[in-house]
């Protein structure tokens, strides 16, 4: 955030006087005097105006995005493949809340608010994320029982799913499961284990958030409905915490 913002934000200015001040040598940042009000500054710099801390409020932001084939969910990558960063805005800086592999598509949340990513990501919350896998065959009815209860997929680990509908669509088998656990790779791993061909994966769920007829590659910002069920989700978090 430029460090006009942080110092009119904070409520000790206004936008023009926060300018004035910074332009009359009365700011400092980590200790070094600042003559200019558009300079970029980060949540950790020690920003003081006349001697007094300014306390860093950061625009909470929350996006979805519809992730493409072929890209990795990281902020780099040295071996030069391209990441989901490269999509979306780089202010605010943002952090994925979960991941998908480089072949999986669909939704993924990027988001600067740390208790509501750790809320969605931790498992005993269980928050739905529901996915379509395309296969060349359908789960059968002893596979659908197993994977309700539980199947071994390595390391120790079981995988569930449920299984919500399997439809034959152009020669293949369109399969919409729901997994509340979060294991490394899990669908593509229990498609393994139960010798199944899984031909592509798609996110379009997230809890209560959608990816509906978002565009590829494209983001949104949450809906108004949206936030405010993820700001319940926030609330809860933070009251877990308290507790």
């Amino acid at each position: 955030m430029k460090l006009f913002r942080v110092i009119s934000s904070s409520g000790e200015l206004s936008r023009r006087k926060s300018i004035n001040a910074i332009q009359e040598a009365m700011v400092t940042v980590n200790g070094k005097l600042i003559l200019d009000p558009f300079i970029d500054t980060k949540p950790e710099d020690d920003i003081r105006l006349d001697n007094k801390k300014i306390k860093y409020k950061v625009d909470l932001t929350t996006i979805l995005l519809n992730k493409p084939s072929g890209y990795i969910s990281t902020k780099s990558d040295e071996k030069g493949r391209k990441t989901i960063f490269e999509l979306v805005p780089k202010n605010p800086p943002l952090n994925h809340v979960g991941r998908l592999d480089k072949n999986t598509t669909g939704a993924i949340l990027l988001t600067n608010d740390g208790n509501l990513s750790q809320f969605l990501m931790h498992p005993k919350n269980k928050i739905e994320k529901e996915y379509i896998a395309i296969t060349d065959k359908y789960f059968s009815e002893k596979n659908i029982k197993r994977l309700q209860k539980g199947i071994f997929i390595g390391s120790n680990q079981k995988g569930r799913a449920k299984i919500v509908s399997q439809e034959l669509k152009k020669g293949h088998v369109e399969v919409v499961m729901i997994l509340r656990q979060g294991k490394k790779n899990e669908i593509r791993r229990i498609f393994k284990f139960l010798d199944l061909n899984l031909i592509s994966l798609k996110r379009v769920r997230i809890g209560e958030i959608k990816l509906s007829n978002l565009a590829e590659g494209s983001w949104r910002n949450l809906s108004k409905k949206e936030r405010t069920k993820y700001r319940q989700y926030k609330k809860t978090y933070e009251n877990q915490r308290v507790e």
